[in-house]
């Protein structure tokens, strides 16, 4: 599905992956999922701020956020509304 996202919550997807993936969720941060790699690829190329995820994705998105230590900026709280919105969706 299609989720629009502001240019700042693409951000900070971005700080969460890389936080998550480089700062060793698997070792030393060498490796990562083929899924992790494809949502990076996804974010990369967005156009306009539109990627479709899917709800795997997603819940992968939401794991990443997990790196804050639920102490979230207005801007994380906002990307995580949106994403955590489309797993309701599926309900």
């Amino acid at each position: 599905m299609n989720l629009v996202l502001t240019e700042t919550e693409i951000s900070v997807i971005r700080i969460w992956a890389e936080s998550t993936i480089r700062g060793g969720h698997w070792g030393d941060g060498d490796f990562f999922i083929p899924e992790e790699g494809i949502i990076l690829r996804k974010i990369a190329e967005s156009k306009g701020g539109t990627i479709n995820l899917t709800n795997d994705e997603v819940r992968i998105i939401l794991m990443w956020s997990e790196s804050s230590r639920e102490i979230y900026t207005m801007e994380e709280e906002s990307a995580i509304g949106k994403l955590s919105s489309v797993l309701a969706m599926d309900l």
